[in-house]
């Protein structure tokens, strides 16, 4: 039996028969059940998003930027991050988040990206088989486990049942598809290549995900290394500490200070311990709320990543793959290069890229060459500006993105190689020194019990 959804409020602005923009309000369970309500109603749906109570705190873009023109002169990368706003990345990426709203009513639970991704293969493989659009649905949504997948796949369908294109009826889950899958159904539709593009986009989905995994197994060991320090730690200092406390204290031992500090740790773990746990989630909170709010933090913290020794090196080709990649699958799909450079501003997911992107758009615009604006910010390697150079004068420009985007992820594998080499000695040796201190300043005072005993 099908669960009946509370219907939400849409504000929506769409175009009437005569041509003119009408805005008003619709009540549906789905933004794709409100816009074919809207096309029985003979109005074709410009925007759809829900009504909400913050609607208020929605950003726009616009104004004149001082920032927008690029200088000829070459500017290295810390004049470029001094002189940088992140207010217009802030506003695309935040106004794409208010634009996704609708879906986190929709979708309860997280969708896996391996789901999307064999969902989109299995589509693309009866599409080309020269099956009819619905009964691909019916096809692939049937092998489908997950129930709130199931459930977003048939409201879809639903939507492409009722008239609407596939661009609208996926669009209104910018949650479950990325927003270059989206814009690939737009431009497969109106070309007639939809089939070429979901191929060229499943290539990149498997090798992002390839370079997403690796870089997590890179991420995850030293997090783990470090949870299980502390555990260690805290048994250490709740546990045995206080048995050997006890004994310097029946013999009135006089203490070292080595000792009387990790005493003091151990009375501070024992009786704050839910401080301790109140500060580490309030903090992760804290800095989660920042990051997502407040531009300029988000910007520091993006920018102040590259600085970590090796993980910065492991950030900046991840983001320099990814950015290329995109701008090449792009290029290949007939998308201008503003409109792909606007994109991939908030696709790359890092203010700093997402910053400098914007600048070489404005560059580009104002006739400056691709290669130029990207020198000008100073985020990209010389090779990759040289490279781009080359391409341009060669016409080449989208053969030799994806060459780069290839080499920076070999390169990763070579970094990721040597951050896990580097992990288990350093592990060793942090563990060591943090221990042994502890047992050296407790055994401390077992050298003169003797004398005390006597």
């Amino acid at each position: 039996m099908a669960i009946k959804n509370k219907e939400l409020v849409w504000h929506y602005e769409g175009r009437s028969k005569s041509g003119e923009i009408v805005t008003g309000t619709i009540e549906a369970t789905t933004a794709v059940i409100a816009r074919v309500k809207l096309r029985k109603l003979a109005i074709e749906p410009l925007v759809v998003k829900v009504k909400s109570k913050w609607s208020f705190l929605t950003l726009s873009l616009g104004g004149n930027d001082k920032h927008s023109s690029v200088s000829k002169n070459e500017r290295k990368l810390g004049d470029f991050v001094k002189s940088v706003r992140p207010d217009e990345i802030h506003a695309l990426s935040y106004g794409q988040s208010n634009r996704d709203s609708e879906d986190k009513k929709k979708v309860k639970r997280k969708i896996k990206d391996k789901e999307i991704t064999v969902f989109i293969k299995q589509f693309t493989v009866v599409i080309r088989s020269g099956v009819p659009l619905l009964r691909a649905f019916d096809i692939v949504i049937n092998g489908v486990e997950n129930k709130n997948f199931y459930q977003v796949l048939s409201d879809i369908k639903f939507g492409v049942e009722n008239g609407l294109s596939l661009y609208e009826s996926f669009g209104a889950y910018p949650k479950v598809f990325d927003p270059l899958f989206i814009n690939f159904l737009a431009i497969g539709e109106q070309g007639g290549i939809l089939e070429s593009l979901l191929e060229r986009y499943i290539e990149y989905k498997e090798k992002s995900d390839a370079v997403r995994r690796r870089v997590k197994s890179a991420m995850a060991y030293p997090i783990i290394v470090l949870v299980v320090a502390c555990l260690v730690l805290s048994v250490i200092l709740g546990f045995v500490v206080p048995q050997f406390q006890a004994v310097f204290e029946s013999v009135n031992a006089t203490l070292p200070a080595p000792t009387l500090i990790v005493i003091a740790l151990s009375h501070a773990v024992i009786d704050y311990w839910w401080l301790g746990i109140l500060m580490i989630v309030g903090l992760i909170i804290g800095i989660k709320y920042m990051y997502r709010n407040i531009p300029n933090f988000r910007f520091f913290m993006d920018s102040f990543v590259f600085r970590v020794p090796l993980f910065g090196d492991l950030t900046q080709k991840t983001l320099i793959s990814r950015w290329t990649r995109t701008l090449s699958l792009l290029f290949a799909a007939g998308v201008p290069l503003n409109n792909a450079l606007r994109s991939i501003a908030f696709l790359v997911d890092n203010y700093l890229y997402g910053a400098a992107t914007l600048n070489i758009q404005h560059g580009v615009e104002s006739g400056i060459s691709l290669s130029q604006s990207m020198e000008s910010t100073g985020v990209f390697p010389a090779m990759v500006n040289q490279m781009v150079a080359v391409g341009e004068e060669a016409g080449s420009l989208e053969s030799l993105l994806k060459s780069i985007a290839d080499y920076y992820d070999q390169e990763l594998e070579m970094v990721i190689e040597t951050i896990l080499s580097l992990i288990e000695p350093l592990t060793i040796v942090f563990l060591g020194v943090i221990l042994g201190a502890i047992i050296v300043a407790i055994y401390l005072p077992l050298f003169h019990l003797g004398d005390v005993v006597g």
